[in-house]
């Protein structure tokens, strides 16, 4: 009911603000405050919440995993409170993976965290929007679209969103299905870094318990070690449980590529497996959709090469962590040794030894470097 009433809400909401907000922008003459529009939407969009996040994230129960800025080449790379901290040569978005760990009145301080962000956000871009002039006043009317484009978006993230803000406190069973055992998240920082025996020490004996997401560290652990089907088995359990859609996914489409490298499947099998995959998430034009790693493994499996070495190529210095930036390298060498360039490939298992040293699919890719197109032998 309350999500019903929320949708209805939100929608009027909508409505009326974007009608507001257009009737203040028409009375924008000034290029200045035009341009100050055009910045106040860029900021509020997704830069104003994420620096929320950074700042007063672990108050309400939130750790990070892995916190990226800028893509391409790294030009830092370290540790900041224990977070693995990296910084590339391009700017873009940050890149925030984090979790939320159980603690007293987490609830409470996560809808806090929600209501004191809209009230900044929303009490900035009123005060600039009625007391500055020109291009203070454009970025105050741009901050204001973006709360009232922000508010009904359809997630359901427990952070600075709408849902979190409007619906969370009425759903007393939901909270659970976002929690992670703090010794996963530790865990999961080593393994994203690629220190695998340290995440690896840490997950022995570790039940995840209760706790549903924390199965995705041992998923992640198992598919690096090369344990394929037990890292899909273990990403199904979590997906077919409602948890993590998207990162259970990705994990078992790596398992089947790991299982064809490795000569367990046959290429061909792998990409019939992969192809139906890719299409139940959405994803029906690899060739667009450029930024999820299996799409370039399944452009080689079905004799695209180039594809997948330009998709590939793309994540071996975009992807989030430098465990999977080694995972693309590794298909990125694939893909080169199927195009008959095997000296980049040469280079391409370098750059993924240097980011997860003992990962096993380096070697499994090198035994096909080693090897004649066509030739590699496969178990079932």
């Amino acid at each position: 009911m309350i999500q019903l009433l929320y949708r209805r809400l939100t929608a009027a909401s909508l409505c009326t603000g974007v009608l507001l907000v257009l009737v203040l922008v028409d009375r924008l003459h000034a290029p200045w405050a035009t341009l100050g529009f055009l910045l106040g939407a860029l900021l509020g969009r997704e830069r104003l919440a994420d620096t929320w996040l950074l700042l007063t994230g672990r108050l309400a129960g939130v750790r990070f995993l892995i916190v990226r800025y800028g893509r391409g080449r790294l030009l830092w790379d370290g540790r900041i409170a224990g977070v693995p901290v990296e910084i590339g040569l391009w700017p873009n978005s940050l890149y925030l993976y984090f979790a939320l760990v159980p603690g007293p009145a987490l609830r409470l301080r996560l809808w806090l965290s929600s209501a004191c962000y809209f009230g900044v956000h929303a009490g900035l871009g009123g005060w600039l929007a009625l007391s500055a002039d020109g291009l203070g006043r454009g970025v105050g009317i741009g901050l204001l679209l973006t709360v009232v484009l922000r508010l009904p978006r359809p997630d359901t993230s427990p952070l600075v969103s709408g849902w979190a803000l409007l619906v969370m406190p009425f759903r007393a069973d939901w909270l659970g299905q976002h929690l992670w055992k703090p010794e996963a998240v530790q865990a999961d920082r080593l393994l994203s870094t690629g220190r695998i025996a340290e995440a690896r020490a840490l997950l022995e004996g570790l039940e995840p318990g209760e706790y549903p997401l924390a199965h995705l560290t041992p998923a992640g652990l198992a598919l690096v070690e090369g344990r394929y089907e037990e890292a899909e088995q273990i990403a199904a359990d979590v997906a077919d449980r409602g948890y993590a859609f998207h990162t259970a996914h990705l994990l078992i489409g790596m398992a089947f590529i790991g299982r064809a490298d490795s000569g367990e499947f046959s290429p061909e099998r792998a990409g019939a497996l992969l192809d139906p995959f890719l299409v139940r998430l959405g994803i029906d034009d690899r060739k667009l959709y450029r930024d999820f790693l299996p799409t370039a493994d399944v452009a080689r499996f079905q004799n695209d090469p180039e594809t997948a070495v330009r998709v590939a190529r793309r994540l071996s210095t975009m992807a989030g962590s430098r465990m999977w930036r080694a995972q693309a390298c590794c298909s990125l060498a694939a893909a080169l040794i199927a195009t008959r360039r095997p000296d980049e490939a040469g280079k391409a298992l370098a750059r993924a030894r240097k980011q997860c040293p003992g990962m096993v699919r380096i070697s499994d890719v090198e035994r096909m470097l080693e090897q004649p197109v066509g030739a590699r032998p496969v178990r079932g």
